[in-house]
């Protein structure tokens, strides 16, 4: 499934039909969208110190949200 080269890749659909994701893909309830999403800011149009700053600031967000939660354990 994880390929280096995007062209060997398999799609969307191949991957939800992989065994290893069977137990979590439920085709009666996938959501479809109307139309291609589209970013308000194109992440790829930005000048890389900016984009250094919205990781930043994200990072800053996440880390206040789940600073008084405690570690989850890891499920085998």
């Amino acid at each position: 499934m994880l390929t280096f080269n995007p062209h060997r890749r398999i799609n969307v659909e191949e991957a939800l039909a992989h065994p290893y994701l069977e137990q979590y893909y439920d085709p009666g309830d996938e959501p479809v969208a109307d139309e291609p999403f589209k970013f308000e800011t194109e992440l790829d149009d930005l000048p890389k110190e900016q984009l250094k700053v919205l990781v930043f600031e994200e990072t800053k967000l996440f880390q206040a949200r789940n600073a008084s939660r405690p570690p989850q354990q890891a499920s085998s």
